[in-house]
């Protein structure tokens, strides 16, 4: 710089237009980074939503897999099919469940009472700690899915039917049918259908 030359800084209109500059690169850094936080967060949300209803079903299947060919005693002592479900029922479906170990008390029956009953957008299941229930006990509860629209269930024995026992046909307390077919409505995800075969 020569002797006669002054020291120059930045004028008002540099420092605007680099403010600027800076607040445009600002403005999107933060878009990206949100845009990237967002999809994070819902792959998360996704994969959580995704192991509930992994873990629902297979908890379903297995139920279904474990149905047993064994009619109850209600409440009041009236017998009960080994599977209900339809017009008239008090949950979705009901049914007879085996596969538990006894370890402990190896003279004990293997098989309780399952039913699984839609309320409040809920797909709860419960669990019947007796096979009887003549002494009306209280259920064990457990919630399986949240945000579900609607639960559907039919039975194949020679064609689909929407309830069980098929009315009109003549079949006894212990009977089940060939394969069960549930179809569940959720908020997020759509329908899902599964049928699965029965054991006996």
């Amino acid at each position: 710089m020569s002797p006669g030359q002054k020291n120059r800084g930045f004028t008002l209109i540099e420092v605007l237009i680099a403010l600027a500059v800076f607040s445009v690169m600002s403005v999107m850094a933060y878009g990206g980074l949100k845009s990237v936080l967002d999809a994070r967060n819902g792959t998360e949300r996704a994969a959580e939503r995704l192991t509930e209803l992994q873990m629902a079903f297979l908890l379903i299947q297995q139920d279904m897999q474990y149905m047993a060919p064994r009619g109850i005693r209600g409440e009041y002592g009236e017998q009960e099919s080994a599977l209900f479900a339809g017009s008239g029922a008090d949950y979705q479906i009901a049914f007879t469940r085996g596969g538990r170990d006894n370890p402990r008390r190896p003279g004990r029956s293997g098989l309780y009472r399952v039913a699984y009953q839609w309320e409040e957008d809920e797909l709860k299941r419960l669990v019947w700690p007796a096979l009887d229930r003549i002494d009306n006990s209280t259920p064990t509860t457990m919630v399986l899915l949240r945000g579900v629209s609607d639960v559907a269930f039919s039975f194949l024995q020679g064609g689909w039917s929407a309830t069980w026992p098929v009315p009109g046909a003549d079949t006894g307390l212990d009977a089940l049918p060939q394969a069960v077919e549930m179809v569940v409505v959720l908020e997020d995800w759509g329908t899902i259908t599964r049928v699965f075969a029965m054991p006996y």
